[in-house]
């Protein structure tokens, strides 16, 4: 039940942006294409390297294999919204 929850506010916050986004001029489906690959792209990258450094560090720097991950996903999620944020158009009214 809990899934289904989060499911439905997720997708009606993607509608509300959505709508935001039409309303303001600033929608565009090749930049939200690419922002999904980027998206996958820092996914798969991210659950590479922690399985590699899990398996090369060992159990016993777990918390490190995680840290440098968050690091990695954290790095490019700003890397992607400072892109993305280049990428449209802000008119001031």
């Amino acid at each position: 039940m809990g899934t289904i929850v989060i499911f439905l506010m997720m997708l009606s916050l993607g509608l509300a942006a959505y709508a935001k986004g039409r309303r303001e001029g600033t929608w565009s489906w090749s930049l939200f294409l690419k922002t999904l690959v980027w998206l996958w792209v820092l996914g798969a990258a991210a659950g590479t390297l922690g399985v590699w450094l899990g398996r090369r560090m060992g159990p016993e720097h777990a918390l490190l294999t995680t840290m440098v991950t968050v690091l990695v996903i954290m790095v490019g999620v700003v890397a992607l919204a400072l892109w993305a944020h280049a990428k449209t158009s802000h008119e001031r009214h």
